[in-house]
């Protein structure tokens, strides 16, 4: 079984498909948080999907990240050369990845200027997993390395053959050996984003043990891949399926309010004299409407708050996140039609409170500066549609599975 071994470069089938999921999984749905809802996205990816975030491209950058420090570590490095010297080694495995990767490789195009490097991204997931022991930032880490070489200091030979105990130890014991670097600790030419079967099994037992009720795990325990959105993966154990049904009904929900946010914006555009554009939305929220009704129907909101990690996330007060889903549902409910329900003023007037608390100094249906800035082109079939980082943990899983079949 094989999902992400080749290049799209030939075209072939099995190449567009892996790209076509790789640019899935690299669409950042908090990005727009048109109408405040980033808080709840969080916290039902971190359910599903946990120590992952959007940023994330292959899980053997957990690797790659704990091979480069712990080579440093041995190396015996000042505190004041690590930084200079992790952001050197990041750059040459960027440089390795691009002669072996087609997508996937972070700082690719950005080059040297680079601000976010993979060992920011993937340090809280490091933490979580428990590959990286202590909960120290990368920054607070790095000035540890004096520590770190003074502990060391007399427990090794001449041929580095450790004599004694060596100190305080930050990376977990049990990690597998970093087999893309060389010798002097640099990475070999030829390293690729495939997982050793050692590593695989490592990352399968970090994911599963550590967070035995979320969605990866469950993805990887029933070998799941290929599976597009949460909400379609079989064998749900009950209080899983209570996570995802939560998650399917708020992307729905915030959806169909966020269409009608367009909705709004379009019209006082034509108001002003900003813009004529084309009705753009309606067919779009009837497409949402036939999807969106029955579920919505269904969804009993007074349960979210038995999810305690969602529930806090929900913003207090009266006119808080409680307030603005019962009562747009309600409306959603209560409609007749996908054009009664974009056309209803109850609902309207929350759109607007709602912006108006969520962005009080850049309300666009209050201030025409921000009004004539949005363009009526953020409009399309694939608006705002929350996969709580599916297509990061589906790769992830995708990856994890094809490493442990491999031989070595």
């Amino acid at each position: 079984m094989r999902h992400d071994a080749v290049t799209w470069l030939d075209f072939r089938a099995d190449d567009l498909a892996r790209a076509r999921d790789f640019i899935r999984s690299i669409q950042e749905e908090g990005v727009i948080d048109e109408l405040g809802f980033l808080a709840l996205l969080g916290r039902f990816s971190d359910l599903l999907h946990p120590a992952t975030t959007t940023l994330m491209r292959s899980a053997r950058y957990f690797y790659f990240i704990a091979g480069i420090y712990r080579s440093l570590e041995r190396e015996a490095v000042r505190a004041s050369q690590v930084p200079q010297l992790s952001r050197q080694r990041q750059d040459e495995l960027r440089d390795v990845l691009s002669e072996t990767e087609a997508v996937g490789v972070i700082g690719r195009d950005a080059g040297i200027n680079l601000r976010q490097f993979p060992s920011l991204i993937y340090w809280s997931g490091l933490k979580k997993l428990g590959m990286f022991t202590s909960n120290l930032s990368e920054s607070a880490y790095q000035e540890q390395f004096d520590d770190i070489r003074r502990s060391r200091r007399g427990y090794q030979d001449d041929d580095k053959t450790p004599q004694g105990p060596e100190g305080v130890r930050f990376w977990a014991d049990d990690l597998p050996p970093a087999g893309f670097l060389d010798s002097e600790g640099r990475i070999r030419p030829g390293a690729t984003f495939e997982l050793t079967r050692a590593e695989a099994s490592d990352l399968h037992m970090r994911f599963t043990s550590q967070f035995p009720e979320s969605l990866l795990s469950h993805m990887l325990q029933h070998r799941l891949v290929g599976i597009d959105w949460p909400w379609e993966c079989p064998k749900l154990p009950k209080g899983l399926a209570v996570w995802v049904g939560h998650a399917r009904r708020l992307s729905l929900l915030v959806r169909g309010a966020t269409l009608q946010y367009y909705a709004l914006l379009i019209e006082a555009r034509d108001k002003l004299g900003i813009e004529k554009a084309a009705d753009v939305v309606a067919p779009i929220f009837e497409d949402w409407w036939t999807a969106a009704r029955e579920p919505l129907n269904q969804w009993r909101t007074s349960e979210l708050v038995t999810v305690p990690t969602v529930a806090s996330a929900l913003r207090p007060g009266n006119r808080g996140d409680r307030w603005f889903i019962d009562g747009w549902l309600e409306r959603c409910v209560e409609a007749s039609s996908a054009e009664a329900l974009l056309r209803d003023e109850k609902a309207r007037t929350l759109i607007r409170e709602r912006e108006r608390r969520v962005k009080p100094a850049k309300a666009r249906l209050k201030y025409e500066k921000h009004l004539r800035q949005w363009k009526p082109d953020r409009v399309g079939v694939g608006v705002y549609q929350f996969d709580y980082r599916h297509g990061i943990g589906s790769r992830f899983a995708s990856e994890i599975l094809d490493g442990m079949e491999r031989g070595q």
